[in-house]
């Protein structure tokens, strides 16, 4: 049986890997740029590394928020952190998908009038980022032990300094 005290770090993992994915589709278009003799705009190593570095800071902040969050969630949300890790899961199927197309096509393919880098770009920042947000906070949310779940369920607690033990039925 599993310590309940011991803390399990799977939300962190998940989360570390959804954050990893999104190197592919933001380094992959850096990538296809080198292979030849041009040298690849600094503001183009800028805004690849930002929005790598930008996510990896949301998605840190977002856990701790959702972690530390008091307000409850809405019904339909029963079980948060496994929300949390399918959500997780798909926005990482979302950026192999993503850094696959740019890694087969190219940044600069042409796709609806406009360069497939781009593209991936405005996907990426409309509905990747927002899903991983979304899922770190979920996850977090899940991941924290609530005081008045725990009381609930001892149907008791000893209080400090009383030497007295408060049933919940007594309350």
């Amino acid at each position: 049986m599993q310590n309940p005290h011991t803390p399990q770090r799977t939300g962190w993992v998940i989360l570390v890997l959804m954050t990893a994915t999104n190197f592919l589709p933001w380094m992959e278009p850096l990538i296809g740029e080198t292979l030849s003799f041009d040298l690849v705009a600094p503001a183009r190593v800028r805004m690849s590394m930002g929005a790598c570095l930008m996510a990896a800071a949301l998605v840190a902040f977002t856990w701790l928020a959702g972690r530390h969050a008091t307000s409850p969630l809405p019904r339909l949300v029963t079980r948060p952190r496994l929300l949390g890790f399918r959500i997780a899961l798909a926005t990482g199927a979302a950026n192999v998908m993503l850094g696959s197309a740019v890694a087969f096509f190219g940044s600069h393919a042409p796709i609806g009038g406009a360069q497939l880098g781009l593209f991936v770009g405005v996907l990426w920042f409309s509905f990747v980022l927002p899903a991983e947000v979304v899922s770190s906070y979920l996850t977090g949310r899940g991941s924290a032990r609530r005081a008045v779940a725990t009381v609930a369920a001892l149907g008791e607690i000893a209080i400090p300094g009383l030497g007295e033990t408060l049933r919940i039925s007594d309350v």
